[in-house]
Order: C-alpha cells, then sequence, then structure tokens
C-alpha cells in the first residue's frame, strides 16, 4: 500500500504545476465574470491565449518538468 501511494505522488507531483496554473487562472476568471460579464469574457480570452502561447513553448522545448 506504501509503494502505492508512493507512485501517487510521484505522478501527481509532476502535473501539480499545471494543476494549480489552471485552477488560478479559472479563480480568476471566475472572479472576473463576478465583477462584470464583460470583463469575465476579456479575461477568459487573455487567458485561452497565455495557455495556448505555453502550450506551444512547452511542445517546442525538448526538456520536460517534473522537478528533474
Amino acid at each position: 500500500m506504501r509503494t502505492l501511494i508512493t507512485k501517487l505522488k510521484q505522478q501527481l507531483w509532476k502535473y501539480i504545476d499545471v494543476i494549480f496554473y489552471f485552477v488560478g487562472l479559472a479563480g480568476i476568471t471566475f472572479g472576473a465574470f463576478k465583477i462584470n460579464e464583460p470583463l469575465g469574457y476579456i479575461v477568459g480570452g487573455v487567458a485561452f491565449l497565455v495557455s495556448g502561447y505555453l502550450v506551444e513553448l512547452i511542445a517546442a522545448g525538448g526538456e520536460k518538468g517534473g522537478g528533474k
């Protein structure tokens, strides 16, 4: 059981920064919608642009993250 938890933790640790990024982005977008609906759409569009750019950077790079 201990090895299962250790493996799960290692897999989760590889993607924790991506998870935190998208959760934070969702929080910021939701907050913008709570302030003003058009502002929420603008922030959502910017969020998609930034995320798309980062995905392209990751795809172009050869070295992977995960703390190694």
